[in-house]
């Protein structure tokens, strides 16, 4: 009502200085004449201001009009606010934006994140010293603290962001892996212990019965004293298999993580070479196939060595069933990555037996402890790689893959 009044009023003075204006000068009352036409000119010049205030809200207000760029940055937010992982953003200056709705309810703030968590800043500070992803434990608004997986992507430079940086939540994932983890580990033990202690049970009573017997008429000891040396050899054996089972385990659980230093891949394959013709002498031909070249990546030289010494002598004792066995370690490139190969020329591997081959403590073989495949795999998975066996039904073939960190 009020920009109505305003309009009638403005309209009133156009007509009136209308009015009085052209009388006023045809009668020499030339002042007031142009004052006349300056309100009038005053009231016609509001008027179209009003107008023009009036059409640019109308525009500003009409949802239908939206530009092209405009829509654009809408989509982007929509999609950002609908992924489930926290994003955030790093600027020029250090400071840490939340990028999406995810990140905002994380945090707790609309925007700039006042203080982060000091496990954030370390984790960004921190210079990667391996391919594992780096894990952060943040706190959870209402809840306990919760492990992220923080992955961070370098910016251009665009609009002052220098990073991006996403949190995936793996709360739930490592329960049930340290769950699945814990089962394999009691199932393992059980086995392995009661398959040691119930003949050191059985046996340690026969002995006692059969030493009691020593007690009894004379020449009863003459026959009792072979099967009491007997049971007490066959005890101190099963002793000697645990003591060796719990030693694997304890090798397993104490491996140390990698102290990954640039290293010459194909000196470090000939130096294993040595070693194992050192081992196996005429009994198995090892074949070597190297890249020409110096071949510069980061590992760890000792644990590498052991892994691949453990998969030789894997693939020499598989062979030694045939008239010429061949072991073959190969090392090859592909799309910015190592990819070793072990070949041998044994019978393989059954399918149903595949699956069991890394875990720990199973051995298919003669006097085996079933620690030098798993302890392999461990190593590898410590390097970022990955060791993976042929198809079932072919020869052995084992393929480690991990990324080149120059």
């Amino acid at each position: 009502m009020r920009a109505v009044a305003e309009t009638f009023l403005r309209l009133c003075g156009i007509v009136a200085a209308c009015l009085l204006t052209i009388p006023a000068w045809q009668r020499g009352f030339y002042a007031t004449a142009l004052l006349s036409a300056c309100v009038g000119l005053i009231c016609a010049g509001s008027v179209v201001a009003a107008q023009i205030r009036v059409t640019r809200r109308l525009k500003r207000h009409e949802p239908s009009v939206v530009r092209p760029v405009d829509r654009e940055k809408l989509r982007n937010r929509a999609l950002l606010d609908h992924a489930p992982v926290p994003l955030l953003v790093q600027y020029v200056d250090g400071t840490l934006h939340a990028a999406n709705r995810a990140a905002r309810r994380l945090f707790m703030t609309e925007g700039v994140l006042r203080e982060p968590p000091e496990a954030l800043i370390a984790a960004l500070e921190k210079e990667a010293s391996g391919p594992e992803k780096r894990l952060i434990r943040l706190p959870s608004a209402g809840s306990a603290p919760r492990v992220y997986a923080l992955s961070v992507g370098k910016g251009a430079g665009a609009g002052g962001i220098v990073a991006y940086l996403a949190l995936t939540d793996i709360e739930a994932g490592l329960n049930a892996a340290e769950a699945q983890a814990l089962r394999d580990l009691l199932q393992v033990l059980s086995h392995e212990i009661m398959n040691s202690l119930t003949p050191i049970v059985s046996l340690s009573a026969t002995a006692e019965e059969l030493f009691s017997e020593c007690r009894g008429p004379a020449g009863s000891s003459h026959e009792t004293a072979p099967l009491i040396a007997e049971a007490l050899g066959t005890i101190r054996r099963r002793a000697e298999g645990l003591d060796r089972f719990v030693r694997g385990y304890r090798d397993l659980a104490r491996l140390p993580r990698p102290d990954l230093k640039p290293a010459d891949l194909g000196a470090l394959v000939r130096e294993i070479a040595t070693l194992f013709m050192a081992r196996w002498g005429a009994r198995a031909v090892l074949d070597v196939v190297v890249p020409a070249g110096r071949l510069m990546v980061r590992l760890d030289a000792a644990q590498m060595e052991q892994a691949l010494m453990n998969l030789l002598n894997n693939g020499a004792e598989a062979a030694l069933g045939q008239s010429a066995p061949r072991v073959q370690l190969a090392v090859e490139m592909a799309d910015h990555a190592v990819l070793i190969r072990i070949r041998d020329n044994g019978s393989g591997i059954d399918a149903a037996l595949r699956e069991q081959v890394f875990e720990p403590f199973v051995s298919f073989k003669a006097g085996g402890n079933g620690i030098g495949l798993p302890l392999a795999r461990q190593i590898v998975r410590g390097h970022g790689g990955t060791l993976v066996l042929s198809q079932a039904g072919e020869r052995s073939e084992w393929t480690t893959t991990f990324d080149v960190q120059i």
